[in-house]
């Protein structure tokens, strides 16, 4: 169905997709919804140059990245 079929204008269309992301998550199973949020996390990283990986990073962990990044080297 095209939008000018249901006849919406700008902020009725959307507030149809917010009402309508809202009942999905509201539907989703908690597994289901980490599991999207990590999806779509690892795709955002994915995205990111490495640099700015690194940065994203930094900020999270702030004084304990130096001890994330030990651990990590230790798995590798």
């Amino acid at each position: 169905m095209k939008d000018e079929l249901v006849n919406l204008n700008a902020n009725q269309l959307s507030n149809l997709r917010e009402f309508y992301v809202e009942r999905f998550i509201d539907n989703m199973e908690t597994k289901d919804l980490i599991d999207y949020v990590y999806d779509d996390m690892m795709r955002y990283m994915d995205g990111l140059p490495d640099n700015q990986v690194i940065d994203e990073c930094n900020n999270y962990w702030d004084d304990h990245f130096d001890d994330v990044l030990e651990e990590i080297k230790e798995i590798d």
